[in-house]
């Protein structure tokens, strides 16, 4: 076989059905424990006497169980770069193709250059259908050759994968009715004052909660979650996991008198979004912690105003094998 044919062979078939072999693959299940403690203050400053400020504490406790076939694969599917250098190794392929048969390579071009390349070559064909069967084929070209950043970009071919990478990436995924648990609490004291035509009213919101999951929300834990395991190194890869949510109640106070409700525990999420971003990849075990200003409230002010705040956040995960 000529080495041209070979380059058109492995150009043909698709990357991800290219065979991976791992010796004594055994499945095995891994427990995942990520407990997150937020203190932090605010402060709602409005019209006149309208002025609220609260102290609150909140965080969870999420267990969840993952199992995995023990098939080393070799590629990260968690890695942001992966669908990036899956299309570079594709397009470098394809680029030895053509060097050995002679074609040039077709021009780098990003979607927003494609598309006013395309329009313009539309617009000089008019209705000449052999010129738009021509510009059709053209465009299928240059489609496998675009700049969708990172490793398909001009001057990072390198980066790309080979296709000769050695295994070494293990998938895990969550099971249904895996045994998970997950504890939300919330502690949060807010105090301020109403502006009224007598003078300011002060008055008292107090969010309370420790909730412990239910079946159904258990349940979705368990098969909601996935990860990837370098095997060379030890840690591992996220892209998403469920953020546990919580029920309490809220007491307040005003005006002599007292009402209470219950319903959905009001978190900050905002502050969740820097939590999963320390989980993104991560050594099998750690502790991160950060002090991040806060921009959206969820205390129990009653009236509006501006809004600040600042809160400690900290994150503790721990990733176990288990039988």
């Amino acid at each position: 076989m000529s080495r041209c044919t070979r380059l058109l062979a492995l150009a043909c078939v698709p990357a991800l059905f290219l065979p991976v072999h791992s010796a004594e693959a055994a499945a095995r299940r891994a427990r995942l424990t990520i407990d997150v403690k937020i203190e932090g203050t605010e402060l709602v400053v409005g019209n006149g006497n309208n002025r609220t400020s609260g102290k609150f504490r909140e965080g969870y406790t999420l267990v969840t169980y993952l199992e995995t076939d023990g098939e080393l694969q070799q590629y990260n599917t968690k890695d942001p770069e992966y669908a990036q250098k899956m299309m570079g190794l594709s397009q470098n392929v394809q680029r030895q193709v053509n060097a050995a048969q002679g074609k040039p390579q077709p021009k780098k071009m990003n979607q927003q250059e494609l598309q006013a390349y395309v329009q313009k070559k539309q617009a000089a064909c008019g209705a000449d259908t052999s010129c738009l069967m021509s510009l059709a084929n053209e465009v299928q070209q240059l489609m496998g050759n675009m700049d969708m950043g990172g490793a398909t970009s001009a001057g990072r071919e390198s980066e790309a994968y080979t296709g000769d990478e050695p295994p070494r990436f293990l998938n895990y995924f969550g099971f249904d009715n895996c045994g998970a648990s997950a504890r939300v609490f919330v502690d949060r004291t807010t105090n301020g004052t109403l502006g009224d035509v007598n003078g300011p009213v002060p008055y008292t919101v107090i969010d309370e909660a420790d909730y412990g999951s239910n079946p159904t929300e258990l349940r979705m834990y368990c098969n909601s979650h996935s990860l990837v395991i370098d095997s060379k190194d030890g840690s591992f890869w996220m892209d998403t996991y469920v953020l546990p949510q919580g029920k309490g109640t809220s007491v307040r106070t005003i005006r002599g008198k007292t009402e209470q409700s219950t319903g959905e525990a009001a978190t900050h999420g905002e502050l969740y979004t820097w939590v999963a971003e320390q989980l993104r990849h991560a050594p099998r075990n750690g502790t991160r912690s950060s002090t991040l200003k806060l921009t959206q409230g969820r205390g129990g002010a009653i009236h509006s105003g501006q809004y600040s705040g600042d809160a400690t956040v900290q994150v503790t995960w721990k990733l176990e094998d288990v039988k």
